[in-house]
C-alpha cells in the first residue's frame, strides 16, 4: 500500500468518526486544562538536583546535622540596632521565625548599617519560605525603616519564581496575540485562521496541563515549552492549508499529500527534543521528555482536526518575490555560497567568543529591586554568596583556623567574611581584609568548644568563577585540614554551579545525539544520501550563526540558552523536510533542476515563508517576559528561524543548481 493511501485512509477514518474524535480531543483539552489551572512555579535547589548525586546527598547530610537553614538578610543602611528593636521584635513574632541575628555594620564607606540574619524554622519547603517572605515584607512595609535591602539564597529562587509567574501572565498573551495577527495578516481567512489558531493552542494547554498532573512544577526552562508547542501546531496546521490546488482537490487528497513531511518534521523536533534526556541535569532531562510529549501533542491535534474541517484555499498562497529570486539565485549561485561562507567564517570568530556560566544577577533587570539592592550590600563590603565549610574533627584550634582562612582570603579577596557556627548555635563573624567590620562583642577567644563549620562570605560572581573558587577553597582544606574522601566545601550555591558544570559537559553529547539522529533519519526517509548531506548544511548554519551571535553579543551559554542548539537543529529542519519532499515530488515530474526549483517554490515556498514569519513573530513575544533568560532564548530562536529560512529558499537551491542531475536516487522512492 502507497505511504499515501495510509494517510488518506486515516484521514476518512477521522473524517468517518467526527463524534469519537471530537470527544478525545475534548478529553485531552479538559484534562489539560484541570491540571493547567493547578501548575506552580518552583526554581527551588531540588528541583536542580538529582536524587542520586553525590554531593546533594551529602548536602543533605549536612544540614540535617547541623539543624540549618539558609538565611533571610535583611539589610538596613544608616541605622542601628538600637534604632530598629521595633522592627527586629516583630519579626522574631513570626511562627515560621526561628531566630534572628543582628550585627552592626561599619561599611567600606566609613557609615553604620545594621545586618539582620533571620533563619526560618529548619525543614521549611520553598512554597513555605515565599509565605514567610510575604509576612516579612509585610512588616518592614509598616516599620519606620529606609532603605532596606534584602538577599539571601531562597529570597532569590523566590524572586525567580515571580518572574517565572509574572512571565506567563505578559508573555503568553503576547505570544498569542503577535501569532494571530500575523495569521489574519498572512492567510485573510477566519475559517482556516480559527482552525490553525486551534492547532496551537489546544496542545499547549494539554501540555501545561499534563505536566502539573504529573507532579512537575514549572520552572525557569519548562515555561519555554507551551508557547514552543503552541508554534509548533500552528506551524503543522499552515503546511496543511496552505498547499493545495487552489481549491479543486478534495482536502483529503490534500492531507495525505501533506502529512508525511509533516509527520517527518515533528519526528526530528522530537529528536532534537529528546537528546537532551541525554543532559545530566534534571531540568534539561525534563525539558527534553516533555518537548518531545508536546510534540506529539501538536501533531495528534492538527492530524485529528484538520481532517474534520479544513477546506482548501480557493487560490494557491503565493509570494510574488520568489518567482525573480530563484533567478538571481541561478545567475549568482556561486557568489551566494561565497556570501554564506563568510557568514560561517563569521560565526566561528563569535563562536570563540561564547562564555559560559550564568551570573544570576543578569537574570534581572537592571533597574531592578533585586539587582540594586544586590549591587549595594556587596559595595558596602558584604558579601550575599555563600560557602558551607563542614569541618569535622580537624585536631587545630580556633585560633589556628581562622589564621588559616584569613590566608585564604588574602588569596581571593572576593571572599569578605568568615562565620565560624558552634555545635551550641553560637556563631561568632570574622572580618577579612576586603569585608565591611562587623561591630560584635564575641570573640573566639570566648568560646570553649570546637567550631564545627564555617560559612565564607564571597561576592556575587558568574557561575564558572563561583564553581573555581569553590575548587579552589576545596583544594586549600584538603592540604590544610587533612585529607578526607568527604568534601570539605558544600553549600545551595556549590550545588547549583555544579549542576550548571554538568549542563555544559552534556551540551555537546546532546547535540551530536540531536544531529546524528536527525542525519539518518532524513537520509532513511528521504532515501537519498546525497539529499540528506544536502538537508544538513543549511540546518547546521542556523545553530552555528545563533552561536555566534550570541558570542558577539556577550551573551554566555546559561542554563536557559543553553539548550537552544539542540533545539534550533530540530525545529528549522522542518522546513528543509517540506522543501526536499516537494523537490523529490517535482523530480519524478521531470524538468531541468531550475523547473523543478520552480515547482518546489511555487508549492512549498509560501508554506515555508507563511511558517517562519508566523513562528517568528510568535517567539518574538518572549520579548515581553521579565525573565531575562527566557526573553533571549525566544530572540534567538526567532532569529535562528529568520536564518534558516534563509538558508533554504537561497542556499539551498544554490547548492542544489550545482549538482549534475541525478535520477537513480529516486528509484524506488514513494509516488504521488
Amino acid at each position: 500500500m502507497r505511504p499515501t493511501s495510509i494517510y488518506h485512509k486515516a484521514g476518512q477514518t477521522i473524517k468517518s468518526h467526527p463524534a469519537i474524535t471530537l470527544s478525545l480531543l475534548a478529553l485531552l483539552s479538559l484534562l489539560g486544562g484541570y491540571g493547567a489551572l493547578q501548575s506552580t512555579v518552583d526554581n527551588s535547589l531540588p528541583v536542580w538536583q538529582s536524587t542520586n548525586d553525590p554531593h546533594w546527598k551529602r548536602y543533605q547530610e549536612f544540614i540535617h546535622e547541623h539543624n540549618i537553614q539558609d538565611p533571610l538578610l535583611i539589610y538596613l543602611q544608616e541605622a542601628t540596632t538600637q534604632s530598629i528593636e521595633p522592627l527586629t521584635e516583630s519579626l522574631e513574632q513570626i511562627t515560621q521565625v526561628d531566630h534572628i541575628y543582628s550585627l552592626n555594620v561599619r561599611t567600606k564607606s566609613g557609615g553604620t548599617s545594621v545586618l539582620l540574619s533571620l533563619f526560618p524554622d529548619p525543614g521549611l519547603v520553598q512554597h513555605e519560605l515565599s509565605l514567610l517572605l510575604n509576612e516579612v515584607s509585610t512588616i518592614i512595609a509598616r516599620a519606620d525603616v529606609h532603605k532596606v535591602h534584602l538577599g539571601g539564597v531562597w529570597f532569590l529562587t523566590d524572586r525567580l519564581d515571580s518572574l517565572s509567574a509574572r512571565s506567563t501572565q505578559t508573555m503568553f498573551p503576547l505570544v498569542i496575540g503577535l501569532l494571530a495577527g500575523t495569521l489574519l495578516l498572512l492567510l485573510r481567512q477566519m475559517k482556516n485562521f480559527i482552525l490553525i489558531m486551534a492547532c496551537g493552542l489546544l496542545p499547549g494547554l494539554q501540555l501545561t496541563g499534563f505536566i502539573a498532573l504529573s507532579g512537575n512544577r514549572m520552572n525557569m526552562i519548562l515555561l519555554a515549552l507551551p508557547p514552543l508547542t503552541m508554534i509548533l501546531g500552528i506551524s503543522h496546521a499552515i503546511h496543511l492549508l496552505t498547499k493545495t490546488g487552489g481549491g479543486t482537490e478534495d482536502p483529503l487528497d490534500v492531507f495525505a499529500r501533506v502529512a508525511p513531511p509533516c509527520l517527518l518534521s515533528g519526528v526530528t523536533t522530537a529528536l532534537g527534543f529528546l537528546s537532551l534526556t541525554l543532559s545530566q541535569y534534571p531540568p534539561v532531562k525534563q525539558l527534553g521528555l516533555w518537548g518531545a510529549v508536546g510534540t506529539g501533542l501538536s501533531l495528534l491535534t492538527s492530524f485529528l482536526l484538520l481532517p474534520l474541517f479544513f477546506t482548501p484555499a480557493t487560490q494557491p498562497y503565493k509570494y510574488r518575490f520568489l518567482e525573480p529570486l530563484l533567478t538571481k539565485i541561478a545567475r549568482r549561485k556561486k557568489i551566494i555560497l561565497f556570501g554564506f561562507a563568510l557568514a560561517l567564517l563569521f560565526s566561528f570568530i563569535g563562536g570563540q567568543q561564547l562564555q559560559r556560566g550564568s551570573f544570576i544577577l543578569d537574570f534581572f533587570k537592571q533597574n531592578s529591586d533585586v539587582r540594586l539592592g544586590y549591587e549595594t550590600i556587596e559595595r558596602d563590603g558584604i558579601g550575599l554568596t555563600p560557602l558551607e565549610i563542614d569541618l569535622g574533627s580537624t585536631g587545630f584550634s580556633n585560633r589556628e583556623i581562622e589564621k588559616k582562612f584569613q590566608t585564604l582570603a588574602e588569596q581571593h579577596p572576593e571572599i569578605t567574611h568568615i562565620l565560624f557556627s558552634f555545635s551550641s548555635g553560637i556563631t561568632v563573624p570574622a572580618t577579612t581584609r576586603n569585608g565591611a567590620e562587623f561591630i560584635t562583642p564575641t570573640d573566639l577567644d570566648f568560646m570553649l568548644e570546637d567550631v564545627s563549620r564555617l560559612t565564607l562570605l564571597t561576592q556575587t560572581s558568574a557561575s564558572e568563577k563561583t564553581l573555581a573558587l569553590v575548587e579552589q577553597i576545596e583544594q586549600f582544606c584538603q592540604q590544610q585540614l587533612g585529607r578526607r574522601p568527604i568534601p570539605y566545601v558544600t553549600g545551595s550555591i556549590p550545588l547549583y554551579t555544579m549542576g550548571q558544570k554538568k549542563l555544559f559537559s552534556t551540551l555537546i553529547l546532546s547535540f551530536s545525539a540531536a544531529f546524528l539522529s536527525i542525519s539518518l533519519i532524513m537520509g532513511l526517509v528521504l532515501r537519498s544520501v546525497r539529499l540528506g548531506a544536502l538537508a544538513i548544511l543549511p540546518n547546521i548554519l542556523p545553530v552555528v550563526f545563533i552561536l555566534g551571535i550570541m558570542g558577539w553579543a556577550g551573551l554566555p551559554l546559561s542554563v536557559a540558552t543553553v539548550t537552544v542548539a539542540s533545539i534550533v537543529f530540530g525545529i528549522v529542519v522542518d522546513d528543509t523536510i517540506h522543501f526536499l519532499h516537494s523537490w523529490q515530488n517535482a523530480s519524478r515530474q521531470g524538468g531541468d533542476q531550475k523547473q523543478r526549483l520552480r515547482k518546489v517554490f511555487s508549492y512549498a515556498g509560501p508554506a515555508m515563508i507563511t511558517t517562519t514569519l508566523v513562528s517568528g513573530c510568535g517567539f518574538l513575544g518572549f520579548a515581553a517576559s521579565p525573565f531575562l533568560p527566557l526573553r533571549n532564548f525566544g530572540l534567538l530562536i526567532s532569529l535562528a528561524m529568520g536564518f534558516a529560512l534563509v538558508c533554504d529558499i537561497v542556499l539551498l537551491p544554490a547548492l542544489l543548481l550545482l549538482e549534475k542531475p541525478d535520477t537513480t536516487e529516486f528509484q524506488g522512492a514513494s509516488h504521488d
